[in-house]
């Protein structure tokens, strides 16, 4: 007995489509845009960057007026990869007042880890007992920083420093 058929199918049936429908042997190329129009979207960008740059520095002004950032660039060059942070930290401030004090001093510092990436450290500088400052910490966490770390994407941490 031959368990071979000659005529093998899946048992789907397409009803109106031929089989050259099926495959097409070979593919159009890509049409490309005019290169005149794909110039009008750069023009509007590059109109646009010296405003972006200016928006950035006033920001990075504002940043300086509550926090100390250290002299070299790494923490310049940070908020300048990461837009959205400045904003973050100038929404964080009246609260880490608020919670560790009006005559507290915030540093900002931009290490490189093992892996090599960048984490933005905003560290309150304490000269009190350290469990008031972990108190401080937990409710600055609690109260407001916790509902908006995801919009720092894990590149902010708040932490402290004992002086």
């Amino acid at each position: 007995m031959n368990a071979y058929q000659e005529v093998q199918s899946s048992g789907i049936h397409w009803p109106g489509c031929p089989p050259a429908a099926l495959y097409e042997p070979f593919q159009a190329a890509p049409r490309w845009p005019d290169p005149r129009q794909r110039n009008a979207i750069f023009e509007g960008l590059e109109k646009q960057m010296p405003e972006f740059a200016a928006q950035h520095e006033a920001a990075l002004n504002d940043v300086r007026k509550h926090y100390v950032l250290s002299a070299d660039a790494p923490v310049r060059d940070f908020l300048a990869e990461h837009r959205a942070i400045p904003q973050i930290l100038l929404e964080a401030a009246p609260h880490l007042k608020m919670y560790f004090g009006c005559n507290a001093v915030f540093n900002l510092r931009a290490p490189i880890d093992e892996a090599g990436s960048r984490t933005l450290y905003a560290a309150v500088m304490w000269p009190g007992e350290l469990r008031d400052v972990r108190e401080a910490l937990a409710k600055f966490d609690d109260n407001w920083w916790m509902a908006r770390a995801r919009q720092a994407a894990g590149y902010l941490t708040f932490t402290y420093e004992l002086v």
